[in-house]
């Protein structure tokens, strides 16, 4: 599982930790296995046991719910003999066999069995956010009937409870359909934006955020004033040569302060800011001076939430609120900005292209190909525009740094 390449990037202690993850996976599929046998056989209750959730519950001390869940995936990984041998070598992590196991049903169980092959695939490419979304647009392809009674059972289900405590604070609990969640979710992170020297927490802007949302609604719907995104706004003064060469650096300017900051940190900035440009000669003189342009609009960057669906590095689950538009060739170098040359990256891996020289290429149709220093090439997540599904990528464990790991696991290199 662990190669000469990544041995040499992260060292021997992330390759351990890599092991150690592949032989819990083993041994998990070891116990999913016997415990299927011991199920089949009967013997739990020739031992006295009124039911294989009696017994395991005695002889494991697991909680009930921890053995519910043993049970079925021991029963239904069975019936997914593909799925079951990738768990078994350790490459398939047990929150996508989960996924798999709850998707699987006898309604399906023939589509299934035809597509469980790329199903894999996916559980092994793609982070688990994207694959559970990948998984639920297939169920759709497979079985609609099935989906369209799961997403009514889910509507019908929704509830809100409103209750007054005796100190007068109010406290709501409920359970909204995937549809309304999505959008009352939407409608939060929107509201609850962090400005500077905010030191609320994260639990008590959101809870602002609902009484705004309420204010909102009470003032007839009026939309809120302001932009989509907050974008940085800058001032960055840079010499002509090193702005192109990308070498030296440049200063920054905004409404907090005035900063160095290195020429790809200035090419990274301005992939995605509405900027200012103060383009330099010798002594200082000013060549250009542009007027603030907004590089990326907002329909662009919506057009590209609905194709990126986030962070496009493999592995990485930011959402497109967390993402900056990166353009794959600088418009400083006479790159355009269209969605062909623009893909979403999060603040982590778009520091990472332009500082560690990393670089995306387009390849046409909103698809990219990632190139390392060396000139190597790596798969990125493939576009994913309504119910199209994606094609099968090439598996590749823990060799590329953008590809399995957290971004919060990754180090410099």
């Amino acid at each position: 599982m662990t190669s000469a390449a990544t041995s040499t990037q992260w060292g021997p202690a992330l390759d351990h930790a890599d092991d150690a993850t592949v032989a819990v996976r083993r041994s998990r599929a070891v116990q999913l296995d016997a415990v299927h046998a011991v199920v089949e056989s009967g013997r739990w209750h020739i031992h006295g046991f009124r039911s294989p959730h009696a017994w395991l519950t005695t002889t494991t001390g697991e909680a009930s719910g921890a053995v519910r869940t043993t049970l079925h995936l021991a029963d239904r990984i069975q019936r997914m003999p593909i799925v079951k041998e990738h768990f078994a070598d350790g490459i398939l992590a047990e929150s996508a066999l989960r996924l798999l196991a709850d998707a699987w049903h006898d309604d399906i169980a023939d589509a299934f069995a035809r597509d469980e092959e790329l199903l894999a695939c996916w559980a092994m490419t793609l982070a688990h956010r994207d694959f559970k979304m990948v998984l639920q647009t297939w169920r759709l392809h497979a079985d609609p009937d099935g989906a369209e009674r799961t997403a009514q059972e889910q509507f019908e289900s929704r509830s809100l409870h409103l209750s007054e405590l005796l100190d007068g604070m109010g406290q709501l609990d409920g359970l909204l359909d995937p549809e309304g969640f999505r959008i009352v979710q939407e409608a939060i992170r929107a509201l609850a934006q962090r400005a500077d020297g905010d030191e609320r927490t994260a639990a008590q802007r959101r809870a602002d955020a609902l009484v705004a949302m309420a204010k909102l609604a009470l003032a007839e719907f009026e939309p809120a004033v302001g932009t989509k995104r907050s974008r940085p706004k800058v001032v960055a003064t840079i010499a002509y040569d090193d702005l192109v060469a990308a070498t030296k650096g440049g200063i920054l300017d905004t409404n907090s302060g005035r900063t160095t900051l290195t020429a790809q940190a200035v090419r990274r900035m301005a992939c995605d800011a509405g900027i200012h440009r103060i383009i330099t000669g010798p002594e200082c003189t000013v060549l250009d001076y542009g007027r603030q342009t907004r590089t990326v609009s907002d329909t662009q960057f919506d057009a590209l939430a609905l194709r990126d669906h986030g962070c496009r590095i493999l592995g990485c689950p930011i959402p497109p609120g967390g993402c900056d538009a990166h353009h794959s060739v600088h418009w400083a170098d006479d790159g355009n900005t269209d969605l062909d040359d623009l893909v979403l990256v999060c603040w982590y891996h778009h520091h990472w292209l332009h500082e560690q020289h990393w670089s995306i290429q387009p390849l046409g149709a909103g698809h990219f190909i990632l190139v390392d220093p060396d000139g190597n090439t790596h798969p990125l997540k493939p576009p994913l525009i309504g119910l199209a599904l994606p094609p099968a990528l090439p598996f590749e464990p823990f060799d590329d740094p953008g590809s399995q790991r957290n971004p919060d696991e990754r180090t410099s290199h």
